[in-house]
């Protein structure tokens, strides 16, 4: 992700003022209105009215909002002198929040945005939890006190918000569903606002699963007789967690994540269950690309679920198998092409990965330089397309290939023109459930070919999601405990895709700028502007889309510009701290990438897990054996 950017502070304020006045709960509070006087009862000046009883549902969100007051209040009064992201109070400050978090989060809670920043944001700002974090971890003690300002008058209208706005069953149990599979995102610290350091990535997850404790028995409560089974289950799915957080004194000390987000999937099954016995419908986070399931709700969906393609060919009407196959056959024509120079399968070989294994592949036009070509392995998956991110589709990347001059070479009508004269060609596309020949016909048919063959979801990773605690080894789980924590791979690598797209809809893509060189180990910074070119930002300046690592030990040589060779190189430039380890200027490099003090043996289990456990079985020649 690009440096960190954000809604400003000062609208942010503006936006909690606003929030506050339209609750009536300004920072004092208002006197309540004169209770009308019975003559004939004696006086009692000092009678202090009860409140009135809150709900279960009410509580799960009232109480969180307390103790954070509570731990701010001393956090302020102990404010820490130097890094202070570390410090109880700020530790019990975020526990208290990640309990709140997965109902303030709700579109009627007014400071959600506030507290988590923007749900679904390209830029991953944050909100002012995620810049109380930096300025203390940096010790700016100036910086933190204005942020805990915002945070202490989000949190008196959360309290607020709990007997005037409390939470129906259903939201409470779609909250549960949602908050099971982000305790495994957080697990793998690939949530979006993850904290600096892993005291605080420990506190959230023990937060997250008090919610889940507490608002499993506050949906339970009002059907006690027909819940009491199902709430016991779910207990049980909680019980092995909680354990392991507890016995944890940084979420460094949670060794083998894999298991531990697999048991968030179970635990997901018996929340799902649980609702469906107080009479609640809950979705799941997403569908399976494999579901294992007969029900979505029993479909142990966790971080690690690969999911089905987000990029559906739009022209839905009629059988999908007509498109894909004939889109399986333009992929290897050279006829989408000037003077039939090359197909899409010239560049996205089969037997390399659907990469091409060179560094840059041949331009057709000598003024332009082509980019590294990207593997098409997972590409419905992508939130956006190509290294810079300007297209957001298959379709659309699909035909901005074949149309640009430097890569296929065709303009629309010529593409039509060379559609019509190919008798072959032209009888498949007047044979489509929406016949024509025309491009949005060719990027529906290669984008429905993309789906149904470049998503084959069988690496050991994969087996694992499903279920089968034997297909990754005792050196893949070090791995992958290597990508979550140290290393940091997952805050951009984002499983399941474990490339640039956020779960749950996988439509908000991850950039990053890391300063890369023009060589492994080079003293040169790469000139590419990437996202930058296309908006103009200099934020965005050196922005390049996040790839998959699936099946990378198949699409090598890496980055944007194919300049490094192997993944060592690849693993010892993010070890060094990216171009600033190296001593290059990058002022808005992103903040996740510094130097990781990696082993030997850290090193080599994220080696193997990167070359072993993302690897499908299936070679990807034979996902299209059939031509």
């Amino acid at each position: 992700m690009p440096a960190r950017r954000s809604t400003s502070p000062e609208r942010l304020s503006a936006l909690v003022l606003a929030a506050l006045l339209l609750a009536g709960c300004p920072d004092e509070p208002e006197a309540p209105a004169p209770a009308p006087v019975d003559a004939s009862a004696p006086e009692d000046a000092g009678a202090v009215l009860p409140e009135p009883p809150i709900s279960p549902l009410a509580r799960i969100v009232e109480g969180p909002a307390r103790r954070g007051l509570d731990a701010l209040e001393a956090l302020v009064a102990a404010m820490p002198q130097g890094r202070g992201d570390t410090d109880s109070h700020y530790l019990d400050l975020r526990r208290a929040l990640a309990a709140g978090a997965p109902l303030w989060r709700r579109p009627e809670s007014l400071g959600g945005e506030v507290v988590f920043g923007p749900p679904r944001s390209m830029d991953e700002g944050g909100g002012a939890l995620l810049r109380l974090d930096a300025a203390l971890a940096r010790g700016d003690a100036a910086a933190a006190r204005a942020e805990m300002l915002t945070l202490e008058r989000a949190l008196r209208l959360f309290e607020s918000e709990a007997r005037r706005i409390p939470p129906a069953p259903g939201a409470v149990a779609h909250a549960l569903s949602l908050a099971a599979y982000d305790l495994g995102a957080l697990a793998l610290e690939s949530m979006q606002g993850v904290p600096e350091g892993s005291a605080a990535v420990l506190a959230d997850l023990r937060g997250t699963l008090d919610f889940i404790e507490s608002a499993a028995a506050a949906l339970a409560t009002p059907a006690a007789a027909q819940t009491s089974a199902a709430l016991e289950s779910a207990k049980e799915a909680a019980r092995p967690l909680r354990a392991r957080l507890d016995a944890a004194k940084t979420a460094d000390d949670l060794n083998d994540r894999a298991s531990f987000v697999l048991a968030t999937g179970r635990l997901g099954v018996a929340l799902r269950r649980l609702a469906a016995a107080a009479g609640a419908t809950v979705r799941l986070p997403y569908r399976a690309r494999f579901p294992i399931a007969k029900t979505d709700a029993d479909e142990p969906v966790s971080a690690l679920t690969l999911p089905a393609p987000r990029s559906r060919p739009r022209k839905t009407s009629g059988d999908e198998a007509p498109w894909a196959a004939l889109g399986r056959k333009l992929f290897f024509d050279k006829r989408l092409s000037k003077n039939n120079a090359r197909s899409c399968a010239t560049c996205h070989v089969p037997e390399k990965g659907f990469a091409d294994g060179l560094p840059r592949p041949p331009s057709l036009d000598p003024a332009v330089t082509l980019r590294h070509t990207p593997t098409l392995l997972y590409a419905p998956l992508h939130a956006a397309q190509l290294w810079d991110g300007r297209t957001l589709t298959p379709e659309r990347q699909a035909l901005g290939v074949i149309h640009a001059r430097a890569e296929m070479g065709l303009e629309p009508g010529e593409l039509v023109t060379a559609i019509e004269s190919a008798g072959d060609l032209r009888a498949l596309f007047q044979a489509l459930p929406t016949p024509g020949v025309n491009p949005d016909n060719v990027g529906h048919a290669l984008a429905a070919f993309e789906s149904e063959a470049f998503v084959p979801g069988d690496a050991p990773i994969d087996a694992f999601a499903r279920g089968d605690e034997t297909a990754l080894s005792p050196l893949h789980r070090r791995g992958l405990d290597v990508f979550a924590g140290k290393g940091r791979c997952a805050r951009c690598h984002i499983p399941p895709f474990f490339g640039g797209s956020r779960p749950l809809d996988f439509a908000v893509p991850v950039f990053a700028i890391l300063g890369v060189p023009d060589k492994p180990g080079g003293t040169t910074l790469d000139t590419d502007r990437g996202r930058g070119a296309v908006t103009s930002r200099a934020a965005d300046e050196g922005a390049i889309k996040t790839p998959t690592t699936r099946d990378v030990a198949r699409t090598a040589p890496y980055f944007h510009h194919g300049a490094f060779r192997t993944l060592e190189e690849v693993v010892d430039f993010y070890d060094k701290g990216g171009g600033k380890g190296l001593g290059l200027p990058i002022p808005n490099q992103d903040p996740d990438v510094r130097p990781l003090g990696l082993s030997l043996d850290d090193k080599r289990a994220l080696l193997v897990f990167l070359r072993e456990a993302l690897l499908d079985k299936t070679p990807p020649e034979k996902l299209v054996s059939t031509r």
